[in-house]
């Protein structure tokens, strides 16, 4: 039996936990145990209970249920866990779909044409900053390939994505395995469509959209999909489906699975990520999306990226920047209209032809919020073109929409400061229509304006107007990695991300009740552009071996330069950032080289694991020289303090990262080797890790690359990357009196909560034999509440009660080391992610179901380190809150 979590929501603040799904678990079962006989374990216990999904599949067997009718008592949870039927159970955690960046959209108001891109080119940007072009010329299209999109549906429908649904169609199988959700009990049916959130159906079109007229096909447009719907119309995914949607998509033959999704978590113990590996070990590579935290720093992947295997997606920009854009006209003194484009924005222009009058003939940045210029028209009567807002002033464009608003304006048209352009949304109703320009065609109008001619603009409504992609070069981030995608590691201190794909500003298919194509961002775009280049890859080679397909595409990508947000650095990102770069899929789809590994994980100081070997294959014809070098990343600290001199000051900080120049240092076996035909060479690494200069208690991240250049001309390179401190000296638990205080959850709930001192009374209603425990707490009641901060992550935490001086009977234990009344509800929790604080009230019950008597007691957090023996007491981090007096009413 292996008890991974126990029940309750996580109520945490600033923080990448999930809640749970009240009183609903997960069970797997045991050994050749199956649904029936673990229900009659249920009934023999007496246990109430409402069955969910019945989840038997080839890797995975279990059910999820829900505990009714005064069964929701936490302690049946541990009675649960150990019955024979039960191999693990878990709380059913529930999730957001990610939420990506929305750049553009089309809205769907009447049917009408779309103009193909103006350079008539059938090829994304994307396809060209990764080679998929060029396997594309070659007529490699990923045939043959089952691509599963785990997600929110997909709309079949879609005229790019084959209009149909079933055998012979591009999506060709799949489930809704949420179903009708009735209350506890999802319901599936063999109907995958997406019917509202559109999240999937973008990421089909990446993978597979077919000839449109926006001149695009997805990455792999031969491959056949299937679509297994697992989020509400709110985004929610609930973990059981999930696990069942993944698990169905193995046992229906998918050569791989994607999924696109963001479960917050850096411990690949979850049951999603767990489902995963076992798929990858049985010979089907799953792809996944490492999450869209990157500016929260280190450690904010997610589930099941993390998960060992898994081949964690980092997000880079396109190189070009698209946008949507609607097509008028506008002529310059009475002449022939000439047409142009621009950005609707909401709200939508509607049909109108009007002059165009400007504020302003310079550019500057107070533009549109003073006084009208003297001899300004009634500005009803015309299209007010305004400069976009900088950000370098407090005038920005929602005091120009006001201010123009105020002086009777009704349509505006707003030039951006640079080639890109975005949709624009004013926060109130001031105006009746807004859109933007990009800065050229502003500045062409301005000038024409300055020099006496007279403007007409004649737009339609943008749902009736034809529509074309507007793709600027992105010259100022093109091909780096995006500041959103989240970073490695693992806690277990896996390499992640593997590897990275375009992600922002990605054009592709969506709802067609909303419009049919958009523009997103975010790791859920860049997700199937991988599992699209696996598909191509396996093509090739045939062959779908995940090590295979992972080596090949590691070794092959294009590692870029750091960038922070703020600047470009001359030296390369670290691989927690970036995994082995940006994917180049004609080079691992042809490579003749082929080592046995796709990273080298270094671990921290205490389980430093100082040498490494590795295998290079030579699968060419003729005998190849590889020679040897080491490129160094950057290294970065994960905190802006150091728990060494200041560790109330310690947590780890957001980007951008502080780096250092300190690096690990290299020694290879040899620096060259001659590799025959068909014949392999195996390499030993001895590594250090950097000491000079730096600060270990600012957690210390270092990475780099080794480079093997051979004289087939291949440029190889393998990913590293390590911890330059001990992680179990690592600090989990904050004491920072601003986070980690006693108070009282009726404060807290009204956003009045201060610590209180010590022996402070609470007064509260017994708890009744039928709690909701700490899942639905009244927030009127002064129930005493513990505050905890928490830094960095812990595989098992407990809040324990401690009796000081008690009014009657209580049975005590002790647990390392401490005599204790019992744990608090929900309680011990397992897996935690970190980062933030945890609030929990305390209600007189224990975990166990049973309540302290009156008396004084206080709260006992003990969190283990990371790499922390759960069986010794010196690697829990642990702390104290004061003393408090439990009375009830009554």
């Amino acid at each position: 039996m292996n008890l991974r979590f126990l029940v309750g929501t996580l109520v945490v603040s600033g923080s990448l936990a999930a809640d749970y799904l009240a009183h609903t678990y997960l069970v797997e079962f045991a050994n050749d145990h199956n649904i029936e006989s673990f229900y009659h374990g249920l009934e023999l216990e007496n246990i109430k209970f409402s069955p969910r999904l019945n989840m038997t599949y080839h890797l995975f067997r279990g059910a999820s249920f829900e505990l009714v009718d005064g069964a929701s008592n936490s302690s049946l949870s541990n009675i649960i866990s150990k019955m024979p039927t039960v191999k693990s159970l878990w709380p059913v955690g529930t999730h957001k779909v990610p939420i990506d960046t929305v750049n553009s959209t089309i809205p769907l108001l009447a049917r009408r044409e779309i103009q193909k891109r103006a350079d008539g080119n059938d090829t994304f940007s994307t396809h060209v900053m990764t080679q998929v072009d060029k396997l594309r010329a070659k007529g490699i299209t990923g045939k043959g390939a089952r691509v599963a999109v785990v997600d929110s549906g997909i709309d079949y429908n879609h005229p790019a994505l084959g209009g149909c649904f079933g055998q012979g169609c591009l999506v060709g199988y799949g489930w809704n395995v949420l179903g009708e959700l009735r209350p506890g009990s999802p319901q599936p049916v063999n109907d995958p469509i997406d019917p509202c959130l559109g999240h999937g159906t973008h990421v089909a079109g990446i993978i597979a959209a077919q000839p449109n007229p926006f001149g695009f096909t997805g990455a792999a447009p031969g491959v056949t999909l299937g679509a297994y719907r697992t989020s509400t119309c709110a985004g929610i995914v609930y973990e059981d489906v999930l696990v069942a949607a993944i698990n169905r998509a193995y046992d229906d033959g998918s050569n791989i699975i994607n999924l696109s999704l963001d479960l917050p978590s850096d411990w690949s113990e979850h049951p999603a990520a767990l489902a995963a590996q076992r798929i990858v070990e049985k010979g089907v590579p799953v792809v996944a999306a490492i999450g869209n935290d990157g500016e929260r720093g280190l450690w904010t992947s997610v589930i099941p990226a993390v998960a060992h295997g898994v081949a964690g997606v980092a997000n880079f920009f396109n190189t070009e920047t698209p946008a949507i854009h609607v097509v008028a006209s506008y002529s310059v003194d009475n002449a022939t209209a000439q047409p142009f484009s621009w950005q609707a924005g909401n709200p939508a222009m509607p049909n109108i032809s009007l002059p165009l009058w400007s504020t302003s003939f310079d550019a500057a940045p107070d533009d549109g919020c003073g006084q009208l210029p003297a001899g300004a028209p009634d500005l009803s009567k015309v299209v007010v073109l305004v400069q976009d807002e900088d950000k370098s002033s407090d005038c920005r464009i929602d005091n120009k929409l006001s201010n123009l608003g105020s002086h009777g304006a009704k349509y505006v048209l707003v030039y951006s400061l640079d080639a890109y352009t975005r949709a624009l949304t004013q926060s109130n109703q001031y105006v009746n229509g807004i859109g933007m320009v990009p800065n050229s065609r502003g500045k062409e109008w301005i000038n024409l304006l300055k020099a006496g001619h007279k403007i007409v603009v004649n737009l339609v409504i943008p749902g009736a107007a034809q529509q074309t992609v507007y793709s600027p070069k992105n010259t100022e981030t093109g091909g780096l990695m995006s500041t959103r995608s989240s970073w490695g590691m693992s806690w277990e201190l896996d390499v992640k991300p593997q590897i990275g794909a375009p992600g922002q500003n990605i054009l592709s298919t969506w709802l067609l009740s909303k419009g049919g194509y958009r523009i997103d961002s975010g790791t859920s775009m860049a997700s199937p552009f991988v599992a699209a280049v696996y598909a191509l890859i396996a093509e090739a080679r045939k062959t779908f071996d995940p090590a295979t397909l992972e080596s090949f595409v590691s070794a092959t990508a294009n590692p870029n330069l750091y960038y922070d947000g703020t600047k470009v650095y001359s030296i390369v990102a670290p691989v927690v950032q970036q995994g082995a770069g940006l994917i180049q899929a004609y080079d691992a789809a042809f490579a003749t080289t082929l080592l046995n590994v796709s990273s080298l994980a270094f671990n921290d100081t205490d389980h430093f694991v100082a040498q490494h070997g590795f295998t290079i294959k030579n699968l060419g014809s003729g005998e190849v020289t590889y020679t040897l070098s080491h490129v160094k990343a950057a290294t970065v600290y994960a905190s802006g303090a150091s728990y060494l001199s200041d560790p109330q000051s310690f947590s780890l900080a957001p980007t951008p990262l502080e780096t250092v120049d300190a690096w690990a240092s290299l020694i290879f076996s040899t620096t060259s080797v001659k590799v025959g035909p068909g014949a392999s060479a195996t390499i030993s690494v001895t590594a250090s890790p950097p000491a000079a200069s730096i600060d270990k208690g600012r957690l210390p991240v270092y990475s780099g690359y080794i480079a093997i250049n051979s004289t087939s001309g291949e440029s190889l390179s393998l990913p590293y990357a390590g911890v330059a401190t001990s992680m179990k000296s690592v600090p989990v638990l904050t004491t920072r009196s601003s986070v980690t205080y006693l108070t009282s959850w009726d404060s807290l709930n009204i956003g009045l909560s201060v610590p209180l001192p010590e022996n402070t009374t609470f007064t509260i209603p017994v708890p009744t034999g039928d709690p909701n425990g700490t899942e639905n707490p009244d927030p009127g009641l002064a129930l005493p509440t513990a505050i905890f901060g928490q830094n960095v992550g812990s595989a098992f935490i407990r809040l324990d009660i401690v009796p000081l001086e008690v009014n009657g009977t209580l049975a005590t234990t002790e647990v390392l080391g401490v005599t204790i009344a019992g744990s608090a509800e929900r309680y011990p929790i397992r897996w935690y992610p970190g980062r933030g604080s945890t609030m929990d009230p305390f209600r007189g019950m224990l975990s166990d179901g049973r309540v302290v008597p009156e008396g004084r007691y206080k709260f006992l957090m003990r969190a283990l380190k990371v790499f922390g023996d759960p069986e010794n007491k010196d690697d829990y981090d642990a702390l104290e809150l004061p003393a408090f007096f439990l009375k009830y009413q009554g």
